[in-house]
């Protein structure tokens, strides 16, 4: 890990940042409005009241009510604040609403501050695990990422009214409802905003080391769905399946500056032993449970446990020990986990039915395949497995399987690359019956900050120093943010104005460090205060 000097040297030889700018910017310490910190100090109690009313709501993508509830909360503190509310519909069918929010003052610069309602989290997370404090966290489900870059916009402006602060044209806040699905919905929406104003502020979180981003990953995702032509028992999707997964997970270490991770996976076969010679044969039905660790699929795979990678493996030695035994006949008949596309998966799970000769030890042979069953490769995996006797897997009779990861790359070029060695790996087919459609594209293209995108960048960081904090820039992370789409118009963007927290995307607790509210809230309000002049 690079030092913060060493780091900063090597940014400002490669041009990533600047010491001196025209303009305001130019000033290596702006001189800053010293009521601004201790007013930020009082409203820190108010934005956590903020924070606590965004995430008791379930604002998943695609959950209408919740992000209704969530623009509901944030059009009437903004009316209270004077600020003129609109409910955008997104486009591409895309349920919940996007919420733009308008304040006019007497100066020259507009500038646009976007941040997303949507989380990652299925139905039922917020009231399962609601708002709390533990020491120096707030904890709830989406608080850093990104409910905390809502509350720091909308209490920023509420401390420059406190000040009697309105030199700047105009200020329009954009809360998206589908960031974390590409903003498929909205990005045409930011892209025009954005051309609209001279700058603009993202409202994404940071870490606990508290970071400025200069450039973002492409996000996409690799999907195969692997079928045959009319499915016996010598056809096996589940295997195939199991076996392209493990047969790419290491791309990211073969293909420069990429990540690439299996995030989701869905297979059912139909029964398919039921025209075996029952009188012959003894049946049993085994059924297993993997337990991971979630994490951000892009900023931070490492921390995750990867469900599906481990199932994927489950299924290979258990299939490879079944062909050893003589006489024995097997069907997977389901196998899949994950829920979101840019998270790695927590859970996952397999069931398989064997057929053996009646003169065959079955009971020897359950105990033996659940040993290996249960023997995790994916370090940190826990698994459980079950037998009964008999066939008792209940599935809906689906021939094929689908494989989905999530994909991150540097630039296009590079996706590319990533493209034409994952197919020839999808190539090298197991069984020969099996046909593979594989799809792969990118969704958030790249962000990477203009020149005057990395002038606003270091002014922030100047602000920041002077209020008492350290910020260090970040050539690039291999998170996606709306900073891409934004950046698109051509006008500056900077990014990484929210809360800084962790554990986001994770089946851990996510949440944001208090004690860093009043400055970066007071940060905010520079920025606004400084620019929009």
């Amino acid at each position: 890990m690079q030092t913060p000097s060493i780091l900063r040297r090597e940014l400002l030889a490669a041009g990533l940042i600047s010491l001196a700018v025209p303009g305001l910017l130019a000033q290596t310490t702006p001189a800053l409005d010293t009521a601004i910190l201790p007013l930020a100090t009082q409203e820190a109690p108010l934005v956590l009241d903020t924070l606590k009313k965004l995430t008791s709501f379930d604002s998943g993508t695609g959950q209408a009510v919740g992000l209704s509830g969530v623009a509901s909360t944030i059009e009437a503190m903004a009316k209270e604040l004077g600020g003129a509310t609109e409910r955008i519909t997104p486009a591409n069918g895309i349920v919940g609403p996007n919420l733009r929010i308008s304040f006019k003052g007497t100066g020259k610069k507009k500038l646009l501050l976007i941040a997303h309602m949507d989380t990652v989290y299925p139905a039922g997370t917020a009231a399962a695990r609601p708002f709390k404090i533990d020491g120096n966290k707030a904890i709830a489900p989406g608080i850093a990422d990104d409910k905390g870059g809502i509350a720091v916009f909308l209490h920023a402006v509420k401390v420059l009214k406190a000040r009697g602060y309105t030199d700047y044209a105009q200020i329009t806040m954009l809360f998206n409802s589908d960031e974390e699905r590409g903003s498929v919905g909205s990005s045409d929406t930011i892209r025009r905003l954005a051309g609209e104003h001279d700058a603009v502020l993202s409202g994404e979180g940071t870490g606990d080391q508290e970071v400025m981003v200069m450039g973002t990953a492409g996000v996409g995702r690799t999907q195969v769905k692997i079928a045959t032509t009319r499915l016996t028992l010598t056809d096996r999707p589940i295997e195939e399946m199991a076996d392209l997964i493990l047969r790419s997970k290491d791309t990211p270490a073969q293909v420069l500056n990429t990540r690439m991770n299996w995030t989701i996976a869905r297979a059912e076969t139909p029964d398919l032993m039921d025209k075996l010679p029952a009188a012959d044969l003894q049946f049993a039905s085994f059924e297993f449970q993997i337990t991971g660790k979630a994490s951000h699929a892009g900023v931070n795979p490492h921390l995750g446990v990867n469900a599906v990678v481990e199932m994927a493996h489950l299924v290979a030695r258990v299939s490879a020990l079944l062909d050893g035994e003589t006489g024995v006949q097997r069907q997977w008949r389901r196998a899949g986990g994950g829920l979101v596309g840019n998270i790695i998966p927590d859970r996952a799970n397999a069931a398989l039915e064997i057929a053996a000769p009646k003169s065959l030890d079955i009971k020897a042979l359950e105990s033996k395949l659940i040993a290996a069953a249960t023997q995790a490769q994916v370090q940190g995996a826990q698994i459980t497995a079950s037998a009964s006797v008999g066939r008792t897997i209940k599935t809906d009779g689906l021939a094929d399987a689908t494989a989905s990861a999530d994909v991150r790359v540097a630039d296009m070029p590079t996706f590319e690359q990533l493209s034409k060695h994952t197919r020839a790996l999808f190539d090298k087919k197991k069984f020969a019956s099996s046909r593979l459609d594989v799809q792969d594209g990118i969704g958030f293209p790249p962000f990477n900050a203009s020149a005057d995108g990395k002038k606003m960048a270091e002014l922030a960081k100047s602000i920041y120093t002077q209020l008492g904090g350290q910020l260090e820039f970040v050539p690039r992370t291999y998170g996606g943010t709306d900073a891409a789409w934004a950046a698109q118009s051509g006008k500056p963007v900077v990014e990484n104005m929210g809360l800084p927290g962790g554990n986001i995307h994770s089946d851990q607790e996510e949440y944001i460090l208090i004690d860093r509210i009043p400055r970066r809230l007071a940060m905010v309000a520079e920025m606004i205060r400084l620019v929009g002049q």
